[in-house]
């Protein structure tokens, strides 16, 4: 009765929207008499922006309800999308706008994908353990028989979907047709993966066979190259035998675990309430109760559906995607992989409560052992928490048909309402090369991946950058410009509170503006409008991070301005700190980017100051001496620098203090995370080390260079021993043949093929005469270098060995 209770008591309170006399199109939707603080948002009821007003009477507090994950996997990229966009937004709500939230958001730990892959890794697990024993035959065997399985399954999905797009073109649904291309599509990629992994595995046997690689060793590769296969082929052959509820529960709770440590580790607010499904089993069941005594759900072979076509004679279904509302093919897709088990009166019709098969986790219903269906858990949970009516509930934009849609049929049916949730709000999609990033189509990266190589600022400030709908594509050139932001905005914030150190006190300094001043004020002023109006205008934060970045830019070229004014630089400072903290890129207890929270009346920034000024100073005169020093006698410069380095970056960066050295005594200082500075290190040594590997290539390829070169003049020393005028009769490779030679050493006579002495002919006696003058001209070289060294052979000699050694070290 909890459900019902909360619905009484919702209804009891003065209603703050106005009871419809009939039934309301899609594209009606009533804005409560309440007031408001001038800002819309689009609404994807309607598609279209309209007036944010809250539900609450005073117009104060917000009720909220995200869609949570399906815990079957590791979480990627595209859901860091989905909750990094919702953590902006609800931080806008709250620490803009100044709204008191209630967000609840839930964990779907009971689902076919949970089931499916609970079942698939614990056979997966048994498996490994058997398989040394069996022998690597039994699993060639297995996997030999697991991808025919696979593409299969493909195939024939794929044949389906196109005889569906087929007719839905003939019947010129168009829309609908283009939905399931995109399905088929998906489908295509899904089975090409599954070919290429077959190859991958054939060509890796086929490689370790001929290498005589022992059985063990092949057998352990192998396993975790095939296992998406292999427990696909093993769920079918025994899945029904794992009827352990503990399995599928411990399997959801580990990635539930790591969902949440992601969110953490992204700087994402945790909800008010986290509502898991497998704790709501009662209250979901008591919902589908309701919705059987209203008519509007009916029992078949164990399992209870909802009545689409009863629920349209009072209502409006499909209001989110009402081109959708005939679609069975994407209904179905929401039914999830393992189906139900009775038959449904209407294709539309979808399932709120399953008949437990063999294999499956199972609680007591009225309608036999069973388990919730898709849909009804988000009503359920929500209905417990927020009521018959709330304002805000936000999801993927993959979430509005079949998800949302019949969310908002089964909440309408059992609240008695034709408006269950105000606003409906759906992030885009992250893309890669024009894809959504999915599990199933292999083109994801895992948040904990992304996290090893960028920093969660970088993640939040790349989804900033696009509207909240709007779908982005990841690559690296976008996530290079990214990065290029976030740098533009760190390096105003050191930059200013290091000029802002230098100053002296207030007392001393000239405090009346001049025009400048009063030029950089209106532009705070004015970039303080502009990023209001973008806020208000559907939270269009693109355009208040473009105000901000321009901002910066100006800040930037002030205080290099000898006479900019401290108050003022601090007021820039103030109020873009503000902005990026409301964004969520710095932590409210941070000092990541610009002012930090004070305690006391007194920053760790203003505690820290004299000493670090005096540390860098004496590391500054350090460094100083260590370049007037030169090459004087006793004095290890390389030691002393490499300490200096070390400090700056071991020592501090571990402290969370960044030191910069422009210069043998220009070296700054300012405070940021000691975790980025930390990750600054690492890739500066990175690339530090990718800079010393090419310069080391190239000394080397200059040195096997020099090498050929000394050989080739080591080789002309060897060919030009014998004096020009003995060249013909003791060097030249026909020196046998000549018989005759001029007084010069020039032949004038050769022996023929047969033996017989002819005379040579001026051509041929010319032609000789140019290898002549060349011999004649290198043997001068080579003489002339030994007469000043005799030992200049020698010497080249020496030259290669050591040179040789540096090519192979």
């Amino acid at each position: 009765e909890a459900i019902g209770a909360t619905h009484r008591a919702a209804s009891s309170q003065p209603p703050s929207l106005s009871q419809a006399s009939s039934t309301p199109t899609p594209e009606q939707m009533e804005i409560p008499k309440n007031p408001g603080k001038g800002l819309k948002l689009l609404n994807s009821w309607g598609r279209k922006k309209v007036p944010f007003v809250p539900i609450d009477p005073h117009g104060q507090q917000v009720k909220v309800y995200v869609c949570g994950p399906t815990v079957y996997d590791s979480a990627h990229l595209g859901h860091a999308r989905a909750y990094l966009t919702f953590d902006i937004i609800l931080r806008v709500l709250q620490d803009y706008f100044g709204y008191d939230l209630f967000y609840v958001m839930n964990i779907t730990d009971v689902d076919d994908k949970i089931i499916l892959r609970a079942r698939q890794n614990y056979l997966f697990d048994m498996y490994v353990k058997d398989s040394q024993a069996k022998g690597l035959k039994a699993l060639l065997d297995d996997v030999n028989e697991a991808f025919p399985l696979l593409k299969s399954k493909h195939n024939k999905k794929m044949e389906t979907l196109a005889k569906d797009q087929k007719d839905m073109v003939a019947a010129n649904r168009k829309k609908d047709a283009n939905e399931l291309g995109e399905i088929l599509e998906d489908e295509k990629l899904k089975l090409q993966n599954v070919v290429d992994a077959e190859k991958k595995y054939k060509d890796y046997v086929t490689s370790a066979k001929a290498a005589n690689t022992p059985d063990s060793t092949i057998i352990s590769t192998l396993l975790p190259m095939v296992k998406s296969e292999l427990r696909v082929l093993l769920d079918k052959r025994k899945g029904s035998t794992v009827t352990d509820l503990s399995i599928f529960r411990a399997h959801a709770a580990k990635y539930e675990e790591e969902f949440l440590g992601d969110l953490k580790a992204l700087g994402v607010r945790m909800p008010a309430v986290l509502t898991r499904v497998s704790e709501y089993i009662p209250e979901i069941i008591h919902f589908v109760e309701k919705l059987v005594e209203k008519g509007v759900a009916y029992e078949s072979n164990g399992s209870v559906y909802f009545n689409v076509p009863e629920f349209s004679k009072t209502h409006a279904y499909c209001k989110l995607r009402p081109e959708c509302a005939a679609n069975s093919k994407l209904n179905e897709e929401g039914e999830g992989a393992l189906g139900s088990t009775g038959d449904k009166k209407c294709n539309s019709d979808f399932a709120l409560w399953k008949k437990s098969k063999a294999g499956e986790p199972q609680w007591e219903s009225p309608w036999g052992m069973g388990r919730p269906g898709w849909h009804i858990e988000c009503s359920a949970m929500s209905g417990q928490l927020l009521g018959g009516n709330f304002d805000i509930h936000g999801g993927g934009v993959d979430l509005q048909f079949p998800h949302h849609d019949n969310e908002i049929a089964q909440s309408e049916a059992f609240f008695d309402t034709h408006q269950w949730v105000n606003y409906w709000m759906h992030a885009g999609h992250l893309h890669v090369k024009g894809r959504k990033m999915s599990k199933s189509l292999k083109n994801f990266t895992t948040i904990g991946a992304a996290l090893k190589t960028e920093s969660a600022s970088v993640l939040r400030l790349m989804f900033l950058l696009a509207k909240w709908d709007a779908e982005i594509n990841f690559d690296k050139n976008s996530l290079q410009e990214v990065i290029q932001r976030e740098k533009q905005i760190k390096s105003f914030f050191t930059d200013a509170k290091i000029e802002l150190r230098k100053k002296p006190k207030a007392s001393v300094l000239d405090q009346k503006w001049n025009p400048t001043d009063k030029k950089i004020n209106n532009t705070l002023i004015q970039a303080k409008s502009d990023i209001h109006e973008a806020l208000c205008d559907n939270l269009n934060w693109p355009v208040a991070m473009k105000r901000i970045s321009d901002l910066i830019s100006i800040g930037h070229k002030y205080l290099r301005n000898p006479s900019f004014k401290p108050l003022l630089l601090s007021d820039i400072l103030a109020y873009t700190t503000r902005m990026l903290k409301i964004f969520g890129l710095i932590p409210n207890d941070g000092h990541g980017f610009g002012l930090e929270e004070k305690k006391g009346g007194v920053s760790r920034e203003e505690v820290l100051t004299p000493y670090l000024d005096a540390f860098v100073a004496f590391r500054n005169e350090l460094r100083s001496a260590l370049k007037a020093a030169g090459k004087a006698p006793g004095v290890d410069k390389k030691v002393l620098f490499e300490m200096c380095d070390n400090l700056r970056d071991e020592v501090m960066a571990s402290l969370g203090v960044r030191v910069t050295d422009a210069g043998a005594a220009e070296g700054k200082w300012s405070l940021d995370d000691p975790k980025v500075l930390i990750n600054e290190v690492e890739a500066r040594r990175v690339e530090e080390e990718k800079r010393r590997k090419e310069k080391f290539e190239l000394q080397r390829k200059k040195a096997a260079a020099k090498i050929k070169k000394l050989e080739d003049e080591i080789q002309m020393f060897a060919e030009h021993k014998v004096p020009p005028a003995d060249f013909f009769k003791l060097a030249h490779k026909d020196k046998d043949n000549f018989t005759q030679f001029t007084k010069d050493g020039m032949p004038s006579h050769m022996k023929n093929g047969d033996g017989e002495e002819i005379a040579l002919n001026k051509s041929v006696i010319k032609s000789y005469g140019k290898v002549l003058k060349k011999y004649s001209k290198n043997y001068t070289k080579c003489m002339t270098k030994l007469e000043k060294d005799e030992n200049y052979v020698q010497g080249l000699q020496k030259e290669i060995t050591s040179l040789k050694g540096f090519e192979t070290c």
